[in-house]
């Protein structure tokens, strides 16, 4: 057995534990001599007749329990569903059907085997663990003892497989990106550092579009976006720092244009201390501030300021305690006019200064772009309450398992650091010509817009049922996210073609690649709300999005109809074993979403 089926094991609530008998007196059930999962589930439903439990009195509770055996069983667990839902005083028959039914065909691929396990547990109706189990579930606890807050994200050091990892990018969008992200994801070796460097990329980028904006709700929308990527200490968050470089040039260009200013300033000042009596010389007004990357640990006002004066601003920094810090202090805590700058939305400060003036934000426009260590992100986000979560998009790295060559991996004899230098230039030059068109609105066409209500009416379903209210807000600002990457990869393409026009549409092949990109991150942001979710189950909830993570992104990676060796090059391409693969794909083939057509070959439904 591998690490990855030992802890598989106990997501799974021990597929291989050996069969139960009925024990009703302390609502225990005693092993049986079979040792697979259906055996379990039907102890498990003999404990629960024997007692008298009624696990589905909650219509959340009810629904988890199908989805778990829809998931586990598909047509074949229907008379588990039946025999679990009898026991609610309320049961109806043809109700329960028809609810299986919809559990059958909308499986959210969130819920598996282990949920109906939990749910019986908080019932007090329990199985006993098998010494594998109690080997697995203690492995678990202690990985939390030793940070609750790293487990999620970081790899076992004994086996890369023991912690599964979330999906990276679809190895097939990156041969239709625009110029400029592919030159910048040619240079990566791996791909975590792929999928790092293209949405770092496009985050930053999204700071230096000016006219670029779309209507949503009757509200204009910049491409200005929030990124965060967690991940422990040697993940190769450091990466990003290239990134940066593709903006440098517009942010050098500003300062020295400020500090000319700022010189000319004082000169002017100087003269106005020295008039004489008569002279009547108007002091000189102080030059507004230009830059476009603002120090983290900036006060607030200064943000402000900085903010009004300038207009679009990038808060780019690698060091996530920076922010924390600032964000906790009491000059530096901005995090309300942060929220606000997400949406544009205007907020007041007061001016520093004799007059205390109070001035208006209006129209902010704010790109960052953090990247730190999981414990970081929850200083930062407390909970899943906080507002801040559903704004940021969330890129999850784990430590790389295996050595790397420094020397030859990247296969250039200059430094990556001048290549990306290069790059900032080149993007440069097309921001100043981009900017002598005022105004330029992005649109989708009909197609398009279907499909983009389509995906984002299932997001917010599937957010609303399995987490409540408390997360729906995700889907809104997620759809904003979208219309965000859609718009940075528009005007990359207009960088590519040279031609600049006051409207432009975007084009198939971008929709498509931003729906890819859009999927995996919403499987990281639900990661992270799991992680934060204080009102979760503990351990369940967590452990269920890992397995979603790595189902949905096998499932989504393959194409329509695909063979053996597609299995292999997926699991290359998103970091898994072929084993783990074969499984996630047996498992769908029980749930009805893939057809084994003949030995070797099979179609997704």
């Amino acid at each position: 057995m591998t690490s990855e089926d030992f802890y598989m094991d106990l997501l799974n609530e021990g597929d291989k534990a050996p069969k139960q008998t009925n024990n009703a007196a302390n609502n225990t059930v005693s092993p049986h001599s079979s040792g697979d999962t259906t055996s379990r589930v039907e102890s498990l439903i003999d404990s629960l007749r024997a007692s008298h439990t009624d696990i589905t009195s909650n219509y959340g509770d009810w629904l988890k329990v199908g989805f778990a055996l829809a998931g586990e069983f598909g047509e074949s667990g229907r008379s588990y569903f039946h025999d679990i839902s009898s026991l609610y005083s309320g049961y109806n028959q043809q109700e329960s059907d028809n609810k299986y039914n919809e559990c059958l065909k909308s499986d959210n691929g969130r819920t598996d085997i282990s949920t109906l396990f939990y749910l019986a547990k908080a019932h007090g109706v329990t199985l006993p663990k098998n010494q594998m189990e109690q080997r697995a579930e203690q492995a678990y606890t202690n990985r939390k003892g030793q940070s609750d807050k790293n487990v999620p994200l970081s790899l076992s050091q004994e086996d890369p497989e023991e912690m599964p990892t979330l999906p990276v990018f679809p190895e097939g969008i990156y041969d239709n990106l625009p110029g400029l992200l592919r030159k910048v994801t040619e240079l990566m070796v791996t791909p975590q550092e792929r999928s790092l460097v293209l949405i770092g990329s496009i985050a930053t980028l999204s700071s230096a579009l000016l006219p670029m904006y779309t209507i949503y709700f009757g509200k204009t929308i910049y491409p200005n976006m929030y990124l965060f990527v967690p991940g422990p200490a040697g993940a190769g968050k450091g990466k990003l720092d290239f990134c940066f470089k593709l903006v440098k040039p517009i942010h050098k260009e500003k300062l020295e244009r400020w500090n000319i200013a700022k010189d000319e300033y004082k000169k002017e000042y100087a003269r106005y201390k020295r008039q004489k009596k008569g002279d009547n010389i108007d002091p000189p007004e102080k030059p507004l501030i230009q830059l476009l990357r603002i120090p983290a640990n900036s006060s607030a006002t200064s943000f402000a300021q900085a903010m009004a004066e300038n207009g679009n601003l990038l808060l780019f920094e690698t060091e996530g305690d920076t922010v924390v810090n600032t964000f906790n202090s009491d000059f530096g805590n901005y995090s309300d006019s942060f929220r606000k700058a997400f949406a544009h939305e205007s907020f007041g400060y007061l001016r520093r200064g004799d007059d205390g003036e109070e001035r208006e934000v209006e129209n902010p426009r704010l790109s960052t772009v953090l990247s730190g260590t999981p414990e970081q992100v929850k200083s930062l986000i407390h909970d899943a309450e906080n507002g801040l979560l559903s704004r940021f998009m969330f890129f999850c790295i784990n430590s790389t398992p295996k050595w790397l060559d420094g020397f030859d991996s990247y296969g250039s004899e200059n430094p990556l650091e001048e290549t990306f230098d290069a790059f900032g230039q080149e993007f440069t030059a097309f921001t100043k010509v981009l900017e002598q068109t005022p105004r330029i609105y992005f649109s989708h066409t009909i197609a398009q817009t279907g499909k983009f209500n389509e995906f984002f009416a299932a997001e917010k379903e599937r957010m609303q049922e399995f987490n409540g209210d408390r997360y729906s807000a995700s889907s809104h600002r997620l759809a904003w996210c979208f219309l965000r990457v859609a718009m940075v990869l528009t005007a990359l393409r207009m960088m590519d073609s040279g031609r600049i026009t006051d409207k432009v549409e975007c084009s198939d092949v971008d929709f498509e690649t931003t729906l890819q990109i859009i999927k995996v991150i919403s499987i990281h942001n639900d990661y992270i709300f799991n992680v934060l979710d204080k009102e979760r189950p503990e351990g369940i909830a967590v452990a269920d999005s890992y397995s979603s993570a790595t189902r949905k992104a096998i499932i989504s990676s393959l194409p329509g109809y695909f063979k053996t060796d597609d299995m292999k090059e997926v699991a290359k391409s998103i970091g898994k074993s072929l084993r783990t693969v074969r499984r996630q794909v047996a498992r769908a083939i029980e749930a009805g979403e893939i057809l084994q057509v003949k030995h070797g070959e099979y179609k997704k439904m």
